[in-house]
């Protein structure tokens, strides 16, 4: 497979040769930036030299793509990875329906209308200024149904994607509401306790109850008991008050 690769390329590098001779201009000591259309024999069979390739691009396998997408040189490495990207849907190379070559800057572009198995496909072929290939793409041409049908898949992704996440949002506000009260017990759990002091005990002095006896009749007696005892008359003393004594005798006030 690799021989034939060479081949295509060797090909291709002929086709470039008579490029460049014919894009030569008047003057070939006169170095210009300006690119010159080789003639229509040229042209077509660089188109078919393209083709060629294609044809044997579309016959490599996922080992020899991998091994020319990391090999050193620039076309292959690029011819390699469009068909990794694109070939699954095309399927293999059947024809050149159609082909032609523009200017652009200092490039030169051919593009090459090509037909599969699947479908057909636009590939695009980059020259530089000196008929050397550069780079090349190869895209699926799709119908107008198909077109339709992915973006209107696009369309329904998009759609889906956006009540998803309309879902949620509302889901997150919903949360909300338990802001308040998980920050409460979150405070609460991160304050520390305080120690509760026990009040003081104050002593209550105690209160010697004194009795108070108004009665008339009670007090006469008592101070008839009183001069009795001292050898005196009831006028020689007032008692004001009388109270119980601790020490069990009584006193006059």
């Amino acid at each position: 497979m690799k021989q034939t690769w060479k081949k295509i390329i060797g090909l291709i590098l002929i086709s470039v040769c008579i490029l460049a001779m014919t894009a030569c201009g008047k003057n070939s000591s006169e170095e210009t930036s300006s690119l010159t259309m080789p003639d229509e024999a040229s042209q077509q069979s660089l188109i078919e030299s393209f083709g060629t390739v294609l044809q044997n691009i579309s016959q490599l396998d996922e080992a020899s793509i991998k091994s020319y997408m990391e090999g050193d040189d620039a076309f292959s490495a690029a011819a390699a990875s469009a068909w990794d990207t694109s070939g699954s849907s095309l399927g293999s190379f059947e024809e050149v329906k159609d082909g032609k070559m523009e200017i652009d800057d200092d490039t030169y572009v051919v593009t090459i209308d090509a037909k599969f198995e699947n479908r057909d496909a636009d590939c695009v072929f980059i020259l530089d200024k000196n008929g050397t290939p550069t780079s090349v793409s190869i895209d699926p041409v799709y119908s107008m149904g198909e077109k339709m049908a992915q973006a209107g898949q696009n369309t329904v992704m998009g759609i889906g994607i956006v009540f998803i996440m309309l879902i949620f949002l509302s889901f997150l506000i919903s949360l909300m509401r338990f802001i308040p009260k998980l920050e409460a017990a979150l405070s609460k759990k991160n304050k520390a306790p305080e120690q509760a002091k026990p009040a003081p005990v104050v002593a209550v002095p105690e209160v010697e109850e004194e009795e108070v006896i108004d009665d008339g009749e009670l007090i006469a007696v008592i101070a008839a008991a009183i001069a009795a005892s001292e050898n005196t008359s009831t006028d020689s003393f007032v008692v004001r008050s009388i109270r119980k004594s601790k020490k069990g005798n009584w006193h006059r006030a």
